[in-house]
């Protein structure tokens, strides 16, 4: 039976018996809470999303979000950092908040007997954060002492450049979460907290919390604190989508001293969470480079040829559309080699596409990794959340097998050549010293 909830709120059910097992509820103020009660275990999980990533960073300020994240559990209403953390110890309870791409997200884990006060701290730390003058002083200074130890970072330094090739100037992809020494050095306070009021707020904000509640009790917590957190008049603007990669091109970043290249190679930015495709494309992916070792870029480039230290490819894809990237770790002396045997592999992949195997194999290890992910009250709370704020829908994990079951030759192989694009593609190589000539 649904539990009994205010008319101002509205309700979503999912099926019975199903692997998700959680209800959708949407206040007034248009925070969508996602509640799976799971009465086995005395924990609780709770992550709440909100839309102020790196994405949306103000223009010519990346890393906003990032700084601004690791600020939130130093003081907020009033409390200091060290109370704060004082209360959080004293009970068991572990908080940890992060700019993601899309969003900054705000994770807690306690026992359940512990969820009116999690509930409490967590809107505290979601709606009035204070960024104290001598917290935001020793934070820069440490983010800018990390971003020195970035510019020697040759993975770091190859993800960089591969955005920056991929999307276009102005593209809120493009630039990184962590900003760069010119962005972070003149933030201050003021510049914080303005993002964070423009930003934070319910609108647009997903809170999914899983474990040992009685939902009508939890449901009459959440709407008791988040209730009163409001956001700025407007909604959230869309993300831009990027425009096409005109040409194949190539680019390198000389790094001293370095035992290890990284090559990041990115094709056209097209891929959409909603596109309809997404699961042809996640199985197609699988079986070209994500699927462990099994992934042909790593069983060629890495097992057979040993020419890598790792090789695989991921999909990137967020609240707009973005690429299909194919990395790898490679010995200076093994450079050239490897990114033409990349190269030979994506194309007879683009020829062939998966053999039967490998695509039985990539169906099995997606649809077996669902579950998984509901094996801690936390994994569920993110899987959930995530799942709505991406608009797949908090139901997703319900569906996702019989997508993913439907998934034959034909669809993967039409997925990648629809969006593995060497013609319109970026290869970067931060490393070793070599020219774009070398790597053609």
């Amino acid at each position: 039976m649904a539990a009994p909830v205010s008319p101002a709120t509205t309700v979503k059910k999912t099926s019975t018996g199903s692997l998700v097992a959680a209800r959708k509820h949407e206040l007034p103020n248009g925070l969508v809470v996602i509640l799976r009660p799971n009465r086995s275990t005395r924990s609780i999980g709770l992550r709440l999303m909100i839309r102020a990533g790196g994405a949306f960073d103000p223009p010519g300020a990346s890393g906003t979000a990032h700084f601004a994240a690791r600020l939130l559990d130093r003081g907020a209403g009033g409390l200091s950092g060290a109370r704060l953390a004082e209360d959080f110890d004293a009970l068991g309870i572990g908080f940890d908040a992060r700019a993601r791409l899309d969003s900054l997200d705000l994770t807690v884990r306690a026992l359940s007997r512990h969820l009116a006060f999690s509930l409490e701290r967590l809107h505290l730390l979601a709606s009035s954060p204070d960024f104290p003058e001598d917290e935001v002083a020793g934070e820069r200074a440490r983010i800018l002492t990390e971003l020195t130890e970035r510019e020697q970072d040759t993975a770091a330094q190859a993800d960089d450049l591969l955005c920056a090739g991929v999307f276009p100037a102005g593209h809120p992809y493009r630039e990184p979460i962590t900003g760069t020494r010119a962005t972070v050095e003149p933030m201050t306070r003021a510049h914080l907290a303005s993002f964070f009021a423009a930003r934070g707020g319910p609108r647009g904000a997903v809170l999914g919390i899983a474990g040992d509640f009685d939902e009508r009790d939890a449901l009459e917590q959440v709407r008791r604190v988040f209730g009163t957190w409001t956001s700025r008049p407007g909604d959230p603007s869309p993300l831009p989508r990027a425009t096409p990669l005109e040409r194949a091109s190539i680019v390198t970043r000389p790094i001293a001293g370095k035992t290890q290249g990284d090559v990041a190679w990115g094709f056209t930015p097209q891929i959409e969470r909603l596109g309809g495709d997404l699961q042809a494309v996640m199985v197609m992916n699988s079986t070209l480079g994500d699927f462990g070792m099994g992934g042909r870029i790593g069983r060629s480039v890495r097992e057979e040829a040993g020419l890598a230290y790792h090789a695989s490819s991921y999909v990137w894809a967020g609240l707009t559309a973005g690429p299909i990237v194919v990395r790898a770790g490679v010995a200076p002396e093994g450079l050239r080699k490897a990114v033409a045997l990349m190269r030979t592999t994506v194309k007879e992949f683009l020829r062939r596409g998966p053999t039967p195997r490998e695509l039985g194999d990539a169906k099995q290890a997606l649809a077996a990794a669902i579950p998984r992910r509901f094996e801690t009250n936390l994994g569920a709370a993110a899987l959930l959340a995530d799942s709505e704020y991406q608009g797949l829908g908090f139901d997703f994990a319900d569906r996702a097998p019989a997508l993913i079951a439907r998934i034959d030759k034909g669809a993967a192989i039409e997925a990648a050549r629809r969006y593995v694009t060497p013609d319109q593609s970026v290869l970067v190589v931060a490393g070793p010293e070599v020219t774009e000539k070398e790597l053609r």
